[in-house]
């Protein structure tokens, strides 16, 4: 699923499409927003209020042509596989120079440009397991360079699956299953760490997100659903309404949700995913659903018993920089 779906219905350059370009040239954009000078270029390009914005949702070059001055921005790493019969995928580690709700997450400082190119890297989401005996796999980095380094976003990590030790370790933490623990987050607070299956040897515990972690119940209870997804961070880099992320508890523009955790028995449900773009663990022979597209949402634990084919997919992320026109 692509977090554009409620904007419109094309399947190539959606962003561009949506903005006016049409693939690279230009127009009048959605809301107002009209395409701006050659200060710099790269990715999708436009103008909200005082600033310009730019959005990429794939790799690219961010390229100063003239001036000095500081960037504002917002970088996740894809989001973690979820695993088979297991838990769901952490959320893709998020840094970010814009105030931001629901707290977690590495609030920093803008960072400074000069004229030259700068690499960006925007990663995949990590591939949901289809083995009980593989945690799902992790996601992909995420980077932006600027003049003196390079902002390194970790993905999130894979979900344990039945026959795993342990969720992996990550941006944000994958969950554990069958009573096993969760993994770690990365240092720097870019997440959380997943969640223990706690008391529940048929639960997976839910993918750990930007903000939070949910622990599932401690009650020794066998059938229970299984834990949901921890909640990702709201982010209005590119503006209010936000074209992009996912609807969450206070509007839309949510990223970094973890995956919610599968469940093993044909009765009880699989978590939610939680908001900012996890995906939904299942139960019965049903897979776990996959992260939002450019969210870095964790994928959802795979059902069972018997198990399903595999865990959800994470979701990939994202890299938006923004500075004042």
């Amino acid at each position: 699923m692509s977090i554009f779906k409620d904007f419109f219905h094309v399947k190539q350059s959606p962003i561009l499409s949506m903005l006016g370009f049409g693939g690279g040239g230009t127009g009048t954009a959605l809301g107002g927003l009209a395409v701006v000078g050659n200060v710099a270029s790269g990715g999708t390009k436009f103008t909200n209020g005082a600033n310009t914005v730019h959005i990429f949702t794939s790799p690219g070059t961010f390229q100063v042509t003239a001036n000095t001055f500081d960037i504002d921005y917002l970088v996740v790493a894809g989001g973690g596989g979820g695993g088979r019969r297991g838990a769901g995928g952490g959320a893709g580690g998020l840094r970010s120079s814009v105030d931001q709700t629901g707290g977690g997450g590495s609030l920093e400082s803008a960072v400074p440009v000069v004229i030259a190119s700068y690499a960006v890297a925007v990663g995949s989401g990590g591939v949901g397991s289809s083995s009980n005996s593989n945690t799902g796999t992790n996601g992909n980095n995420s980077t932006l360079a600027y003049n003196g380094g390079t902002i390194t976003a970790n993905g999130g990590g894979g979900g344990c699956s039945d026959g795993t030790p342990s969720g992996a370790p990550g941006g944000s933490g994958g969950g554990g299953a069958n009573s096993k623990p969760g993994g770690s987050a990365s240092p720097g607070g870019q997440g959380y760490a997943g969640a223990q299956a706690y008391g529940d040897a048929n639960s997976g515990g839910g993918g750990a997100g930007a903000a939070s972690v949910t622990q599932p119940g401690s009650s020794p209870t066998t059938y229970t659903a299984a834990g949901p997804g921890g909640i990702g961070i709201q982010n209005l880099i590119a503006g209010n309404p936000s074209p992009i992320g996912t609807p969450g508890p206070s509007g839309d523009g949510w990223f970094a949700g973890g995956g919610g955790g599968g469940h093993a028995s044909g009765g009880p449900t699989g978590g939610a995913g939680g908001a900012g773009g996890g995906g939904a663990g299942e139960s019965n022979q049903t897979n776990g659903n996959n992260g939002t597209a450019n969210t870095g949402g964790g994928g959802g634990g795979g059902g069972g018993y018997p198990e399903a084919p595999k865990g959800g997919d994470g979701g990939s992320g994202i890299v938006v920089i923004r500075y004042l026109t």
